[in-house]
């Protein structure tokens, strides 16, 4: 028996076969070209808009007239020595503000001994050389010792009332005046003290 093979019919078969894959391939790409093109139109929208906003913050800022300078350089007080001074206090911020003054107060143990009495009013000339001419009082903060001073009033929290809830700008003249008392016991010793002026908001 003779065989034989039919290498014409495999040809045509094999080309069939390749024709139908690049159909398929062809149907392929034409659905993605489809999906594409139908994910990609527009679609209706719209939009709002508000203008610009702005925000800014206050300001707190509080300041006096003495330049530096020390309120009381006293050396060599006897009993009955007196020194007044003033202060004026300026608050120039935008937010309103409660002014409270303070003070830290040390020593060998004079202040014991030193009267002081704090006023605050307006219209002091003040300055560097803390001139109390044209000053009028508008209220008593303290009028004790300047150890209870030191004690009473220790940070803003508890520091003596200034000027409440104000918006600046605004002065305020402080007289501060101190007197060395006439007991034995005071001879020698010495004393020191801070005062602080402090604004916060409210």
């Amino acid at each position: 028996m003779e065989t034989t093979t039919d290498h014409g019919g495999s040809l045509v078969r094999g080309a069939g076969t390749l024709l139908a894959r690049l159909a398929a391939v062809a149907a392929g790409l034409l659905v993605m070209s489809l999906l594409v093109v139908t994910g990609s139109r527009a679609a209706f929208n719209a939009s709002t808009s508000n203008d610009t906003n702005t925000f800014a913050a206050g300001t707190v800022v509080l300041s006096d007239d003495d330049d530096g300078s020390v309120m009381f350089d006293l050396t060599g007080m006897k009993p009955g020595d007196n020194a007044t001074r003033c202060v004026n206090v300026s608050y120039t911020g935008s937010l309103a503000a409660d002014v409270r003054m303070y003070g830290a107060v040390g020593g060998t143990g004079l202040a014991t001994y030193l009267d002081t009495v704090v006023d605050i009013g307006t219209g002091a000339a003040g300055g560097v050389a803390m001139d109390c001419t044209g000053f009028t009082a508008s209220s008593n903060l303290h009028n004790s010792t300047l150890e209870a001073f030191g004690t009473a009033h220790t940070d803003f929290g508890n520091g003596a009332g200034g000027f409440a809830g104000v918006t600046g700008p605004v002065t305020r003249s402080y007289r501060v005046n101190v007197t060395l008392q006439d007991d034995n016991a005071a001879q020698g010793k010495t004393a020191t003290a801070t005062f602080t002026w402090e604004a916060q908001n409210n």
